[in-house]
């Protein structure tokens, strides 16, 4: 979903070169105190063997030697302010607020009429076609890096959503649309996130992103995005000679799912098909086809469909028993424990114009943002200390959050395993309150994975008490679990 968020980063496309909207990342640091915070956290004992992890991870590195960083990308596209952009996209239709609330109230008529499909000429389009680099200088730009920072001296890492998303979508944009179309010829929504992990520590440096399409069905395609570390002096070199040759150090690979829908009926639409050059093409493509089956196991395995396994039944009656020496203050709860619904943190919000993507809903950058500060907020409390963050595991965007509407955030930490581990999971589901039905409909869950890097900090554990807590917290171990697998093969690579 594109945005209208605006700032200095410079976009190079590869003989090019654009002052234009940032998009992207510097996170918050792992110190050499939270890495072996990690190391212990993968002593756990309850990760189960490594025949039997699920192997997600495992073409991590496989990816990164793949991305098209070495192959000389198309060099034609442009990225346009978002107000030229939506006018683009809507011709017929004002670009301000104001106006659109006049235009719809004079049309009368529902968004999506009953309309044949808009015909489209597809064309094979390959990777390199799609490709699209954006870098965000903290290091050489004092005045980019002020639009970043966090009140500790970090990155906000929520607005780094924002601009991956909106990256997702511009590359989306680019391998769907032909010449001669414009952007009201097709509507490009994100359909989900995969996982997103801090790989390696993260400095104050200039940041490269890049990505392209990596897979592409009917309607839906995986956008395959990294972050890059640059050395001293190659940005500069790099305004003066795009065509610089340079290798970053790799800090966060992940992936975007996004859907194109044809706007006169709001049904899917076909997409230009990819056309794979070489056989590291073929392996990407591969590896998208993989984990687009392992998604939807991983759905089918679900807690909302299948019991927990053994394993967790027994885990689930450990707690009970646990629960039980401390349920009606039959015995004082330990210092190091803390009750699960004693985790909780709400927020509100009411969705304004200002954050509408080009489609008139609320983009799923900003979303995630909300998410995030809720999260990172909620882990503060928690750890009576600023958290570091892991990682944000796999999301969907189940329904998309119309302007107006009130936005309701719950968050929770749902596992902590306590002492001496470190990293713990919080969960963020964010509610549509419909104030005339007075019934609320979730449209998102997100789970982030947090860490405490102060060695005098002991991390409490969290004990759940009702069945529903139960769930959360099996839930979140589940993801905790794959997270720490995912670190620990990469810190072993």
């Amino acid at each position: 979903m594109f945005h209208n968020f605006i700032s200095k980063s410079l976009l190079i496309v590869r003989g090019t070169t654009i002052n234009k909207q940032s998009l992207f990342k510097r996170q918050f640091q792992i110190v050499s105190s939270v890495k072996s915070s990690i190391k212990n956290d993968l002593k756990d004992s309850s990760i189960p063997p490594k025949e039997k992890i699920n192997g997600d991870f495992k073409d991590i590195e496989i990816i990164e030697n793949l991305m098209l960083n070495k192959e000389k990308p198309v060099a034609s596209y442009t990225i346009q302010s978002h107000k030229k952009l939506r006018s683009q996209f809507k011709p017929s239709k004002p670009s301000y607020w104001i106006e659109d609330l006049i235009y719809n109230a004079k049309a009368k008529q529902p968004i999506y009429q009953t309309k044949s499909s808009i015909n489209r000429k597809l064309n094979l389009r390959t990777m390199s076609d799609s490709y699209v680099e954006e870098f965000l200088p903290f290091k050489s730009d004092p005045d980019l890096l002020e639009e970043y920072v966090n009140p500790d001296g970090g990155i906000r890492i929520g607005k780094i959503f924002e601009d991956l998303d909106l990256l997702a979508s511009i590359i989306s944009y680019k391998h769907c649309m032909n010449e001669k179309e414009n952007f009201s010829d097709i509507t490009i929504v994100t359909a989900s996130v995969d996982r997103l992990d801090l790989i390696k520590p993260l400095p104050i440096c200039d940041i490269r992103l890049n990505g392209h399409i990596s897979y592409a069905g009917y309607s839906s395609m995986e956008v395959l995005i990294k972050m890059e570390a640059l050395q001293d002096g190659v940005f500069q070199k790099l305004k003066t000679n795009p065509e610089t040759n340079f290798q970053g150090e790799t800090l966060m690979i992940t992936r975007f799912i996004m859907v194109a829908r044809d706007p006169s009926t709001n049904r899917s639409t076909q997409i230009n098909p990819l056309q794979l050059e070489n056989d590291y093409q073929k392996k990407l493509f591969q590896i998208a086809e993989e984990q687009k089956a392992r998604r939807s196991a991983t759905a089918a395995a679900a807690l909302t469909r299948l019991p927990p396994t053994e394993e967790e039944k027994l885990l689930i009656h450990d707690c009970y028993l646990e629960y039980s020496k401390y349920a009606n203050k039959k015995e004082k709860l330990p210092d190091n424990i803390i009750w699960m619904d004693e985790t909780v943190m709400e927020s509100v919000t009411f969705m304004q114009p200002q954050n509408r993507n080009i489609h008139g809903f609320v983009f799923g950058g900003y979303l995630m943002r909300l998410a995030y500060e809720l999260a990172f907020s909620n882990a503060s409390v928690f750890l009576k200390n600023r958290p570091k963050f892991l990682a944000l595991d796999e999301i969907s965007f189940r329904k998309p959050v119309q302007i107006g509407s009130i936005l309701c955030m719950f968050s929770q930490i749902v596992y902590a395993p306590g002492s001496p581990h470190k990293s713990f999971q919080v969960a963020v589901t964010a509610d549509v309150l419909d104030i005339e039905r007075e019934k609320r409909e979730t449209t998102n869950i997100f789970h982030f994975t947090f860490i405490c890097d102060n060695p005098a900090i002991e991390v409490r554990r969290v004990m759940p008490k009702t069945y529903d807590e139960l769930m959360k917290y099996i839930e979140g171990r589940r993801r905790r679990r794959v997270g720490l697998k995912l670190r620990g093969l990469y810190n072993e690579t």
